[in-house]
Formats: C-alpha cells, structure tokens, sequence
C-alpha cells in the first residue's frame, strides 16, 4: 500500500481532506489543530501566482516578505527580531483568509492566527497593531486560549499577550 501521508498538503487541501470526517464529536477540533499545525510549519507563501498566497490575497506585492520565502509561519511569526511590518502583514493576511471561510476549521484557525500576529506584535515587540482595545482584544485572547484545538505555542504567546492587556487596562 502507497503511503497515505498528509505531509505537504497545504491548510486549505489538509481542510478538505479532513472535512470528510468531520462528523463525530471532537473531530472538529482536532481538523482545526491539524490545520493551524499545517499552517505553522508551511512556508509563507510569497508567489503571487498562488491562490492563497500573501500578495494574492492582499491584492499587493509584499515586498517585505520576500527575505522570508521558505521560512515556516512559526519561525517568522515568533520571532522577536521581525520587522513589524512583515507581523502586520501576515496579520492581514489571516484576517483575508478569515474572511474568505466564514465557520469551519479553515476560519477559526485563520482567526487564531491572525490573534497570533497581533499577540507577537504586543509580547515580542512590544508594539500594538490593532484597533482593538486592550480589553477587547483581552477578551478575545482569553477566548481563543481556552479552545481545545489551540497548539501549546500559541496558546503561551496568548496567556502572555493577555498579561500585557490586563496590565494595559489596569494602568
């Protein structure tokens, strides 16, 4: 028998795939980790001739990208020393996609990654890229690190985003 990995697959054909069984309890929410899992460890995708990539979602060339083809997500997303430009893009990026699927594994994992672009704006750099209130966006944080499905990197960079919005509010 072929191996039947779903190594490679992207997040929105690793969806698909995992859609199909998707009916029994709980299914939903490991679909959810698989993909924000997928999306993690897959490279930003720079080539505007993609779909899904930044700059056809974004209708732009994000130049500021570039330096960043290949990387995995996670890389650039937590690293402290990213340009601040490049976390405002990709939290742009997330809320396209979260746009695009309105319910379902693809949009909840899209809306916590694009709560992750604004946490490591907050926690590692220091900076606020949102509109969102600091009680807002602490409430929404506080949601999201309750989700079952959340990876534990996220679900740290939250707790610590949200420690932030608290002292915010409470000064």
């Amino acid at each position: 028998m072929a191996d039947a990995s779903t190594v490679g697959l992207g997040p929105e054909r690793l969806a698909r795939l995992l859609a199909l069984g998707a009916n029994t309890p709980g299914q939903e929410d490991k679909t959810t980790a698989d993909i924000l899992r997928a999306w993690l460890a897959s490279p930003v995708s720079v080539n505007p001739a993609e779909e899904c990539s930044v700059p056809a979602l974004l209708h732009r060339p994000c130049k500021e990208l570039e330096p960043l083809a290949g990387k995995p997500l996670s890389t650039v997303l937590l690293d402290p020393a990213a340009d601040p430009a490049v976390i405002v893009t990709l939290k742009d990026y997330f809320k396209a996609i979260s746009l695009r699927w309105k319910g379902g594994p693809l949009y909840s994992s899209a809306v916590a990654l694009y709560y992750a672009a604004i946490a490591a704006a907050l926690v590692l750099q220091g900076c606020k890229i949102t509109s969102h209130s600091y009680y807002g966006l602490g409430r929404s944080l506080a949601t999201l690190v309750k989700k079952p499905w959340l990876v534990p990197e996220l679900a740290a960079l939250f707790a610590q985003a949200l420690a932030v919005c608290v002292a915010r509010m409470t000064t």
